[in-house]
């Protein structure tokens, strides 16, 4: 099996994964140095770095290197650890680099407005690829998005028939009405995109979803649609909606559930005792 035609396949269907390789050796090892194994998000692996013990221990962190996306570096003594050495090999040291592999991240944006213009604007800053849908030419067109990965206008049946998400997608639905959002939000659902939010008051999230409801669509289906859209920050104005709107994107990647602040005010250093020692140095 090709190692690096799985890795490919994973990253192109929006999946993480983990990529371990034998670094250095020393005495009796499994396998060569360089050898690899790709360990996927649901745990299965391609290829191996010699069985065992000492690779199922490589797949557990290869499994929280996927889940953290920051790679490691696994060092197992055969010597100290012989129940890792069972069925497997008569001693020896091995070292593993075991390397985060994350999908490229492509933000879909419906609506080239004045919030859609301000969002792709910041999730071009924080690394993801954009792609903008609107109706209107005028709204999505690459003199209006010049770094944009592509640009689409016209009716939402035809445009949308050109995008492909993956499951590392996320889509941000902003359009000039409720029934375009309404479409929007209905091919949305139909893709395996991570992320779906759509900006709106809570009546017409309710209006929305009564329709999609009663045009067939499962309740449990909305389970990744986040509608009123963004982290409540008491935005005002196309870019602070935009930062709300991306905020709660990162939210959405790093797992980090409820966003809430780190704390509320410093004053809960002055009961703490080391604080006037602290200030002294400071």
């Amino acid at each position: 099996m090709d190692i690096y035609k799985e890795l490919i396949r994973e990253r192109d269907a929006g999946r993480r994964a983990a990529l371990v390789s034998i670094v250095t050796q020393s005495g009796s090892t499994p396998s060569a140095t360089a050898a690899k194994m790709l360990v996927r998000e649901d745990g299965t692996i391609a290829g191996t770095v010699g069985g065992g013990a000492a690779e199922g221990r490589a797949i557990m962190v290869a499994r929280e290197v996927i889940a953290t996306g920051l790679s490691q570096m696994l060092a197992i003594d055969l010597h100290k650890n012989p129940t890792l050495d069972l069925g497997m090999i008569c001693g020896g040291n091995l070292q593993f680099y075991i390397e985060a592999i994350m999908p490229n991240r492509t933000v879909y944006i419906f609506g080239g407005g004045h919030v859609g213009l301000m969002t792709e604007v910041i999730c071009r800053t924080l690394g993801f690829e954009t792609v903008v849908v609107d109706d209107r030419a005028e709204f999505a067109n690459p003199e209006r998005f010049p770094a944009a990965a592509g640009t689409h206008a016209g009716p939402l049946a035809e445009t949308t028939a050109h995008l492909s998400p993956n499951a590392s997608s996320l889509v941000f639905i902003a359009m000039r009405g409720h029934a375009l959002d309404q479409e929007a939000l209905a091919w949305s659902l139909g893709t395996p995109a991570g992320y779906i939010g759509m900006i709106g008051s809570k009546r017409k999230v309710l209006t929305v979803y009564n329709n999609l409801v009663a045009a067939g669509f499962a309740p449990e289906a909305f389970g990744r649609v986040h509608a009123p859209v963004g982290l409540e920050i008491g935005a005002e104005g196309p870019e602070e909606i935009a930062v709300s709107v991306t905020a709660e994107m990162i939210t959405h990647i790093r797992g980090a559930g409820k966003a809430c602040p780190l704390t509320r005010t410093m004053d809960w250093c002055g009961s703490v005792e080391e604080a006037a020692p602290l200030a002294a140095v400071g």
